[in-house]
């Protein structure tokens, strides 16, 4: 039970927080408040605490926004990346999940030597892998592909070392009781494994998700195709157009960055706790 000045405490702490975090707010704020101007407003506001106040609602307040999204392709970007991420989570929870149980679970040859190695690859520069990807995908005709674009993102070491952490401190016997009812490994794993972990597995999706999203590099060099552009190709083909306004560039950003805020505030407990649990493993 927490005493008089032990709740004063906490609640000076909370509001300095509070405060402290408007600092970090400024940016978000005066994009979110901008986005809703004309470009003659937006500078007439620059050097006063309007920037960061939203016009009054009127007939033309979400002009911007309207131009976005019925002028240009952003639409189809969205749609596109949304496709992309939702089968690369799909996928990449069953076969990075697979990966991690055996490592933690199955005894093989060199199975030590398996983990060592993808642990080192967490520390190989992105622009090497990328460009050994490139070279595969290429030999392979499938540039300017769903398939070119989606087969390399698939394995991920740190989501293969995130699940292998979990799977490690599951315990052995419900495994043999799953036997006992003739459980195969695979019906164990996809019924019983997957749902003892929903905190990994929540973890690795939200990661995937952002790295799709905020992906730039990757889907430049796979994709040529309008029509399979990724929602951050298309931030930067709408935002560096000559007629394109600041208030168009701050909404088109503005729409970008929505969906990130959205998936962190709703699973940041779930990504906390598995990145914490992760790291509490041992073996």
């Amino acid at each position: 039970m927490l005493t008089k000045k032990q709740k004063r405490i906490n609640w000076i702490l909370v509001g300095f927080l509070l405060l402290l975090s408007l600092f970090f707010l400024f940016p978000v704020l005066w994009m979110l408040a901008n986005s809703f101007k004309p470009d003659a407003a937006i500078t007439a506001d620059m050097n006063s605490i309007a920037a960061f106040v939203p016009p009054v609602p009127n007939g033309s307040f979400f002009e911007n926004y309207i131009t976005i999204l019925t002028n240009t392709n952003f639409v189809r970007y969205m749609a596109n990346t949304l496709f992309y991420a939702a089968v690369l989570i799909l996928l990449g929870i069953v076969v990075n999940g697979l990966a991690g149980y055996a490592l933690a679970k199955i005894r093989f040859p060199f199975r030590e030597q398996w983990l060592l190695i993808i642990m080192m690859l967490l520390i190989v520069p992105t622009e090497t892998v990328i460009t050994i990807h490139f070279l595969i995908i290429a030999k392979a005709g499938l540039l300017n592909t769903v398939l070119g674009y989606i087969l390399p993102m698939i394995v991920n070491p740190f989501n293969i070392f995130l699940f292998r952490q979990v799977f490690v401190s599951l315990p052995d016997d419900v495994y043999e009781a799953a036997q006992l009812d003739f459980c195969g490994p695979a019906k164990y794993f996809f019924t019983m494994v997957l749902p003892m972990s929903k905190t990994v597995v929540a973890t690795v999706s939200v990661f995937t998700f952002l790295n799709v999203w905020n992906d730039y590099l990757w889907p430049s060099l796979v994709f040529t195709s309008s029509d399979l552009l990724t929602a951050q190709i298309g931030l930067n083909s709408i935002t560096s157009n000559d007629n394109t306004t600041m208030g168009q560039t701050l909404a088109v950003i503005t729409l970008v960055t929505i969906p990130v805020i959205i998936i962190y505030s709703l699973f940041s407990k779930q990504i906390v706790e598995g990145v914490t649990s992760t790291g509490s493993k041992e073996g």
